[in-house]
């Protein structure tokens, strides 16, 4: 029997917590918010919006902030996550260092999990001050023209699609190795785990909507497979193989 959506988002958020738990134990619960039933939708954020604090060396000096959007999936009775947002800042504000966007239906041509890096470059500003005629989008088409100077963090670089995109725990662990983040001493075991947890689930799901696929996989490694009685083939891939 499938959990009720609510309960399938609770347990996401539990998840959450013990995830960023096992970096920093004083790290807020992350709490549901139901803010509609008909379409279901959810939040998943710590408690009170709170950031993360992050410290390296015993001292704060990063914010991490998590937030996600929860709806119930069209197709089967499981939660679906149509936004999320992770972000790192110093510590008390100031400029975004890095965040990683996912957005379920992307707008205006953006890729649906992309990353945002908050640098600066002259490099980066002189082919940004182009007009990118080969773009479909219409602000980077005209960008010459804009009376503001282009940052690097308006680039939406590409990060993996709605099936393989990087997820909290990988954020996690480039701040442990990249930047030396104050951690538990199980926190790269219970990090590693919770991401294979979640790349098992993602395989199941690229499973159900390939099954053609897994089939012919399958029976190539020697498998006998057999179709359920009035299964019809697929005639096209899913469309998830083809977001950008």
């Amino acid at each position: 029997m499938t959990d009720s959506v609510d309960e399938q988002t609770l347990r996401f958020a539990n998840g959450l917590t013990h995830t960023v738990r096992a970096v920093t134990v004083e790290a807020p619960e992350f709490q549901v918010n139901v803010a509609g039933d008909d379409p279901w939708f959810a939040t998943v954020r710590p408690e009170d919006e709170a950031a993360i604090n992050l410290t390296i060396g015993g001292r704060c000096l990063l914010d991490l902030t998590v937030s996600f959007q929860c709806t119930l999936s069209q197709k089967h009775p499981y939660m679906l996550i149509e936004r999320s947002q992770f972000g790192l800042r110093p510590h008390g504000g100031g400029e975004w260092l890095v965040r990683l966007d996912y957005e379920h239906h992307p707008a205006g041509n953006l890729p649906c999990s992309h990353l945002h890096v908050h640098a600066h470059r002259d490099a980066w500003t002189f082919l940004m001050t182009r007009d990118g005629k080969g773009s479909q989008r219409r602000a980077v088409r005209r960008r010459g023209a804009a009376d503001k100077t282009p940052h690097v963090s308006d680039v939406h670089f590409p990060a993996g699609g709605p099936r393989l995109r990087p997820t909290l725990e990988d954020f996690l662990i480039m701040t442990i190795q990249d930047l030396g983040v104050d951690h538990t001493p199980n926190a790269m075991e219970a990090l590693t785990q919770a991401r294979a947890d979640w790349r098992l689930e993602q395989t199941k799901s690229i499973v159900a909507s390939s099954q053609d696929t897994a089939a012919d996989v399958l029976r190539g490694l020697g498998w006998s497979v057999t179709p359920p009685d009035g299964y019809e083939p697929k005639p096209a891939l899913p469309d998830w193989l083809y977001r950008y």
